[in-house]
């Protein structure tokens, strides 16, 4: 890149740094543009943030090696999750109803000491029934596959802003003439599709029923709200069955701490190996660029001290 001082011309010319570049003025009732053309579709921001812009493509396809496939499926665990409730009960060995206690504020974070926003008096307390934590019954699949990227040439042709001057790097064109040929000045042509829509989705990955796996959860109950005394530690919760657990003295119950003693998510297979490619690219009609052969570049002004 030239480092020395650049003067800046008219619409007609562009001096570059000694070579004379002689760009012809497009002529205005043929809407001129400037048209930006890449191997990509990372499509650059017109000047002055011009959305009234033109997309386009020509030779568009996707790897032969991996043009129908958007990637391998992989399923997620099947997550354990702690205890969301337990009931107190009044009467022994867990007769009755019981009263609620909601714990789902307890297992977030796990361990951390929580208050039930409603003690149980201790003449009201003398059983406890523990809900078991659970393992999710399925899998979630992969999500985050997409279509495998396009190749080919890519094009955006944006509204002429009366300049060569610009740092938008592209080529000023004109429309062809009646025949469909390109002018003096104007001979290097482009023929690109209008650019509707990649309208390609990928088939959804599946998974089977979770397996192995094993969740056990820890219970301290405590009679005071910042856990500091310790009723009861019912340990090594399955997810078989409920606990039902007997308060041995006459305290309240105002706290509670749930953690977890063995948290291993059980695993599912994909029942699809793969996630293909469903559906298509969509374009519109040919357009024809006629345009100049010589790229629009940015100036940079030196300063005179240089």
């Amino acid at each position: 890149m030239r480092s020395t001082s650049c003067l800046v011309l008219s619409a007609a010319a562009l001096l570059g740094c000694g070579d004379d570049i002689e760009i012809p003025k497009p002529r205005y009732n043929d809407n001129p543009v400037m048209l930006w053309v890449g191997d990509t579709p990372d499509f650059p921001i017109c000047p002055d943030g011009r959305l009234d812009y033109w997309d386009g493509w020509a030779d568009v396809s996707m790897n032969p090696q991996y043009q129908n496939v958007c990637g391998p499926c992989a399923c997620g665990p099947a997550a354990c999750a702690l205890p969301d409730r337990m009931l107190a009960h009044e009467a022994p060995l867990c007769a009755g109803e019981g009263m609620k206690i909601d714990l789902a504020g307890a297992a977030d974070p796990p361990g951390h000491c929580a208050e039930i926003s409603s003690p149980v008096p201790g003449d009201a307390f003398t059983a406890v029934t523990l809900k078991p934590p659970t393992m999710a019954d399925k899998c979630h699949p992969s999500k985050d596959l997409n279509p495998p990227p396009l190749s080919g040439k890519f094009a955006r042709a944006c509204p002429w802003t009366d300049e060569y001057v610009t740092d938008f790097k592209g080529l000023a064109c004109i429309t062809p003439e009646d025949d469909g040929s390109c002018r003096l000045g104007f001979d290097t042509r482009f023929e690109f599709q209008e650019k509707l829509r990649d309208a390609r989705t990928c088939t959804p990955c599946e998974c089977g029923e979770p397996v192995g796996g094993s969740c056990i959860a820890d219970v301290l109950l405590f009679s005071d709200a910042r856990c500091s005394n310790m009723l009861a530690s019912i340990n090594e919760v399955r997810t078989e069955e409920e606990i039902c657990r007997e308060a041995h003295e006459a305290l309240p119950l105002a706290a509670v701490r749930v953690v977890f003693a063995q948290d291993e998510p059980g695993t599912c297979s994909p029942t699809t190996d793969v996630s293909l490619v469903d559906g298509t690219i969509e374009s519109g009609e040919t357009r024809i660029f006629c345009c100049s052969s010589v790229e629009l570049v940015e100036v940079i002004h030196a300063s005179a001290d240089n």
